[in-house]
């Protein structure tokens, strides 16, 4: 009797064996298929242009390609790279032996930062403000690229050397901003439109320079907070223009007329001198009394879109919006609500420019 319980036993823990570890059988088990985990940077996010992207599986894929792009593999993980086209949204499809997966990029064009899109806290309501920087409104702005700086000398000098556009006077432009580093000066509204127009881009309505140069703060005065510039934080007047009397003798920002683009630390944004340096051309008509009858919309005084005054910008002649104070103004003019007007068809030594550029 108890020989036959010990048969018993031997034998339902053979089948145990047998049924999950083969008892000693060569059988192997087939692997599952190939599967997609993730990416870095996240699927649907912005992309650098001289960035790449990592994809990760749970095992080695096998056949792995994509489109567009290269791709090379080691073990669970790939690196795409490009060449990705700058400023639009690209698709990426990847496929291998088990599967397909396509990811989505916007791909940030070089020498720019992408201002995603959201409402902010437009105008001023500060004792320093002046009337046309009032009422505070709530604006809504669509998500677009900005120049990371002002636009340097150098790059003028591309612009004219390719395009013939009029030469401005060098000699005249050099005391002011003497290197290729330099931001462009004496430079006119139609100047920057054309310029604009020739790199693909377009000057920034003033409602998207305000939003940009806040930085994504709330309620900041400056770029970098409520702080008064020092002369750690800007280009203005300070001790270093002697012959003007309305200069912060106690500040010393290191320049007496421009400083090299990007002389001073970014803003939430990444984007540099949006406080001082230079006076920039805004893509807007000049009207004081816009902010008590803008819709909130992506607004835009003197048209509806910013492509009809792209359209027919030579014969424009109304009063233009320049946005950012300048080495010339005082640091309560350097306030990122600040505004200043000039007819289109002038040039100062103060004045300059950047691009945006829409998303696709």
């Amino acid at each position: 009797m108890k020989t036959a319980i010990s048969l018993f036993v031997f034998t339902t823990t053979c089948l145990f064996l047998v049924t999950f570890l083969g008892c000693g059988s060569d059988t192997e088990v087939e692997p599952g298929p190939v599967k997609f985990r993730y990416a870095r940077p996240e699927n649907g996010s912005t992309l650098d242009p001289d960035g790449s992207i990592t994809v990760y599986f749970t095992a080695t894929p096998e056949n792995l390609t994509v489109e567009p792009g290269t791709v090379d593999v080691d073990q669970n993980r790939g690196i795409i790279t490009g060449p990705f086209s700058l400023g639009d949204i690209i698709t990426i499809r990847l496929t291998w032996t088990d599967g397909t997966q396509t990811l989505e990029y916007t791909v940030i064009p070089e020498g720019m930062v992408m201002v995603s899109e959201g409402e902010f806290q437009m105008g001023s309501g500060s004792e320093a403000a002046a009337k046309d920087e009032k009422p505070i409104h709530t604006v809504f702005v669509a998500t677009f690229f900005m120049d990371t700086r002002e636009v340097t000398v150098g790059e003028y000098k591309q612009f004219v050397e390719t395009t013939g556009h009029r030469e401005p006077e060098w000699g005249e432009i050099a005391p002011y901003a003497p290197t290729d580093q330099h931001p462009i000066v004496l430079v006119s509204w139609h100047d920057a439109m054309a310029y604009a127009t020739w790199a693909g881009k377009r000057l920034p309505t003033e409602a998207e320079w305000e939003k940009a140069a806040r930085g994504g703060s709330v309620a900041r005065t400056y770029p970098w907070g409520n702080l008064t510039p020092t002369g750690n934080q800007c280009n203005f007047a300070d001790k270093n223009l002697t012959h003007y009397w309305w200069a912060d003798k106690k500040a010393d920002d290191g320049y007496a007329f421009t400083a090299p683009v990007g002389s001073y630390p970014e803003n939430g944004y990444g984007l540099f001198d949006m406080a001082g340096n230079v006076r920039e051309w805004c893509l807007d008509e000049y009207d004081a009394g816009f902010y008590a009858v803008s819709d909130g919309v992506n607004p835009l005084a003197g048209a509806n879109t910013p492509q009809q005054i792209s359209a027919s910008f030579e014969t424009v002649e109304s009063n233009r919006v320049l946005r950012g104070g300048s080495w010339l103004v005082t640091a309560a003019n350097v306030r990122s609500s600040t505004r200043f007007f000039l007819p289109p068809e002038s040039q100062s030594y103060s004045v300059g420019f950047r691009c945006v550029m829409d998303l696709p």
